[in-house]
């Protein structure tokens, strides 16, 4: 005969509401050690952009710019390295072509010799004084190889460009400067969004969704933490694969900028002007396991499998983890530490490549 133990409901409750009570405890000992700590998630506003014209000129839309003759002031909730201006912003001025760059003329003086950036924001300088910028620091680092040449940077770079827009661009008014030496920054979600395919945003899709708090994150310290924390992690695997997954070879993003790359170099040649490659990285993990590598694989191999010198720019970074050459905390571009980092590489490169890419150069 069974005996049914009358108190076993009782004593399971009991252990429940002490497990319960146990954790809630718990909870309790770390929000006070976390409030104790300062340890809370770190939430920022997101930048502010202003556009207004330069003040007694007109500001027209461009083909492959920005407005013509206009400013747009970037203005952050911060200045970590205190580098932005008073009220923490930074002034973008557009010449009469909307490039962010001083105004050039479309015939090349004969002493000069001309170097065209093609790229997106991180061309562009996103965030950084224009003489902070890789392409324009590379007038000082290059004048010792090019004497008694001058030389002059053109920085055609656009938010939100890819590689089949920048061949628009070249074959419509960028090679008419009559270039040098063409440098093509790609970043990596330069791939064009056809159909199904979604151009890759790494602010969008990876930073900015832990970078926006709950409603929760005002009371806890402790939630503030976990939360942003679990975003990186969940959404950074996402964004990762989706990345990688853009540059397959049956992709339709990959197979325009692969075709967009093999024009750009066409063109080039067809002009007598010397085409290179910049990789630039997404500034995460860089002095761990990049999840990226992959794409600067893909990207480099197929540039030199068409003949197109390539510089990856990855390993310049390996001693810095990435953030911390972020313009902002909301704003993942390459602030001023990165771009000199990237201009000194890419002038060491040109320099070892000189019979290759500075041929115009007296030798």
């Amino acid at each position: 005969m069974v005996t049914l133990d009358r108190h076993r409901p009782k004593r399971r409750f009991r252990q429940l509401l002490l497990l319960c009570a146990s954790a809630i405890l718990t909870l309790i000992v770390l929000e006070l050690i976390f409030r104790a700590g300062g340890i809370h998630g770190s939430y920022h506003q997101p930048r502010i952009d202003r556009s207004m014209p330069i003040a007694g000129k007109r500001a027209v839309r461009s083909t492959f710019g920005y407005f013509s003759n206009s400013i747009i002031v970037s203005q952050y909730d911060s200045d970590p390295r205190g580098y932005f201006d008073p009220g923490y912003v930074i002034s973008h001025s557009h010449n009469s072509v909307g490039w962010r760059d001083s105004e050039h003329t479309l015939e090349k003086p004969t002493d000069v010799y001309r170097i065209l950036g093609v790229g997106d924001s991180y061309l562009y300088g996103q965030g950084v004084r224009h003489e902070d910028v890789c392409l324009t620091k590379l007038t000082g680092l290059l004048k010792e190889t090019l004497e008694p040449k001058t030389i002059e940077t053109i920085n055609t770079g656009a938010s939100g460009s890819n590689t089949v827009r920048q061949f628009q661009m070249l074959s419509t008014i960028g090679l008419a400067y009559d270039p040098d030496l063409v440098i093509v920054h790609f970043v990596l979600n330069d791939i064009s969004p056809v159909g199904q395919v979604p151009q890759v945003k790494f602010y969008k899709d990876y930073t900015n969704i832990y970078q926006t708090s709950d409603w929760f994150c005002e009371y806890s310290y402790l939630w503030s933490w976990c939360r942003q924390r679990f975003l990186k992690t969940v959404r950074a695997k996402r964004h990762i694969r989706d990345s990688v997954d853009g540059f397959r070879t049956d992709s339709d993003g990959w197979r325009l900028c692969r075709d967009a790359l093999s024009r750009i170099k066409q063109i080039c040649d067809a002009n007598d002007t010397r085409t290179l490659v910049v990789i630039f990285p997404y500034f995460i993990d860089l002095d761990g396991d990049y999840p990226f590598q992959p794409i600067h694989t893909i990207v480099a191999d197929y540039c030199r499998s068409q003949g197109i010198n390539v510089l990856d720019l990855r390993d310049q970074y390996r001693s810095h983890h990435g953030p911390e050459l972020w313009v902002h905390p909301t704003d993942q571009h390459p602030n001023e530490t990165a771009h000199d980092i990237a201009a000194r590489a890419i002038a060491r490169y040109l320099k070892d490549h000189a019979e290759a890419l500075l041929w115009r150069a007296p030798s």
